[in-house]
């Protein structure tokens, strides 16, 4: 598993910002898909555990 610094993290998911439109992983109406997408863009394991998944934070998204 990949571990994050809050500092690499930061880094990472600016980078994600950066890159421009990214198309999900998922099926369109998957309500976890925001998530699943962020997830595999940082290189972190699919998991559904109510534990954090970048080393302290949970990260969550909206597809808003």
């Amino acid at each position: 598993m990949k571990i994050f610094t809050k500092e690499s993290l930061i880094a990472e998911l600016k980078a994600i910002c950066e890159g421009g439109w990214v198309k999900s992983c998922r099926e369109p109406g998957n309500h976890g898909a925001v998530g699943n997408t962020l997830e595999q863009l940082l290189d972190i394991p699919e998991n559904n555990l109510p534990l954090p998944n970048a080393a302290e934070w949970e990260l969550k998204g909206f597809p808003g």
